[in-house]
């Protein structure tokens, strides 16, 4: 989990859902819609003291660049500070679990990495998967239960090695949590996890390669053995992130050009339904808990795309359904992930100073926090 991810940086933040209905969902008329409708909500106004929850927090780095775990409602540190590596693209890893009480982090990443999930509460920190010398920490993603991770490491060998004739090795493991075991289920792609689908046995993944640019998506089938891999290429390759709702029925493709952005989902392992998104955004959440993806629009000053930008207004789309909401207010101006029950949304506001504007969507109301993130249940 390297610092651009501790530090906020937009569209490489995961943070993932989990798999209980959230806790303060919309309940307004004005909210509540019916399949193919539209609903719009402006926030009423409200101290910050009753949108910041105690039950609830995130990840801070300090100057030193160690990082920890504080509350919403406090700056002391849970369980003392704590340091996480990153190299390549570990940055778009999937790093807290889907009930948001672990973080999961490689120290080291180099040579011999080994990954670590700690506790968010402060208790128990444990090494749950360790590589041979050589080898380098990559990307992961927790599975939707929380009891495993799909792990990807290689040598270290990218394009100048390899066109100096260096052979790369590029890996994707398995950690059973449960049954403290990994396992390794396929080889020679520099994989980036989605979502490991315990229900289903299957890992999605991206591809990726020279430039960061995703060139594939793929299903790495457990039930077979040796797994079976089905690869469906992005032609041409695309600056894109993929993100998995919480229970691994669908996956987000969000992708920003520098002139363009666009969003499109499918059903997980069905990656031909492909569907693209009317209205487009630079980046794009799935709220814990639902079918929901929500992504901030109305950007200001009229036609912003290089920060600062603020928003106006915060949009989402049930997939299942195609019920849209919007709430309109004063945003920051990119989501970069939701409380993990899902009743708030977290906006990112660059300019002097950052800030995360926290959006209680079932009133609109907001509050502002430090920049941090990902972001953790403690109790």
């Amino acid at each position: 989990m390297p610092r651009a991810l501790a530090l906020a940086v937009a569209a490489v933040v995961a943070c993932t859902a989990t798999t209980t209905a959230p806790s303060a969902s919309p309940t307004s008329s004005t909210a509540s819609t019916r399949p193919g409708t539209t609903a719009s909500t402006s926030p009423s106004a409200s101290p910050a003291a009753g949108v910041l929850d105690e039950r609830f927090g995130f990840v801070v780095s300090d100057a030193s660049g160690n990082d920890a775990i504080r509350s919403e409602t406090s700056d002391r540190a849970i369980g003392g500070t704590f340091s996480t590596q990153g190299r390549s693209w570990t940055s778009l890893s999937q790093t807290v679990s889907p009930d948001g009480l672990n973080v999961a982090y490689w120290a080291p990443v180099n040579d011999g990495p080994v990954l670590q999930v700690r506790q968010t509460d402060g208790g128990a920190v444990r090494a749950v998967f360790s590589a041979a010398k050589g080898m380098y920490g990559n990307a992961f993603a927790w599975s939707s239960d929380g009891t495993g991770l799909a792990v990807a490491i290689d040598n270290n060998c990218q394009e100048i090695c390899g066109a100096q004739g260096g052979q790369p090795v590029m890996e994707l493991w398995t950690v059973d949590l449960v049954a403290k075991t990994s396992e390794k289920v396929a080889s020679g792609q520099f994989w980036i996890p989605v979502t490991w689908d315990r229900a289903t046995n299957l890992i999605a993944a991206g591809v990726t390669g020279p430039g960061g640019y995703l060139a594939a998506y793929n299903l790495i089938d457990l039930r077979q053995r040796p797994a079976a891999v089905r690869s469906t290429p992005f032609t041409p390759p695309v600056q894109g992130r993929l993100k998995a709702s919480g229970d691994a029925r669908f996956v987000l493709l969000s992708v920003d050009t520098g002139t363009a952005a666009s969003l499109s989902w499918w059903p997980l392992a069905e990656p031909q339904k492909r569907q693209d998104v009317s209205q487009p955004a630079q980046t794009a959440e799935w709220r814990p808990g639902t079918n929901e993806i929500w992504w901030v629009g109305g950007l200001l000053p009229s036609g912003c795309r290089v920060p600062p930008c603020s928003g106006s207004e915060l949009t989402s789309l049930d997939v299942a359904t195609t019920a849209t909401r919007t709430l309109r207010g004063q945003f920051g101006g990119s989501i970069v992930g939701f409380r993990v029950d899902g009743s708030a949304a977290m906006t990112l506001q660059r300019g002097a100073p950052e800030s995360i504007v926290v959006v209680e969507l079932r009133t609109g109301q907001t509050a502002r926090l430090p920049v941090g993130a990902p972001f953790v249940r403690l109790r």
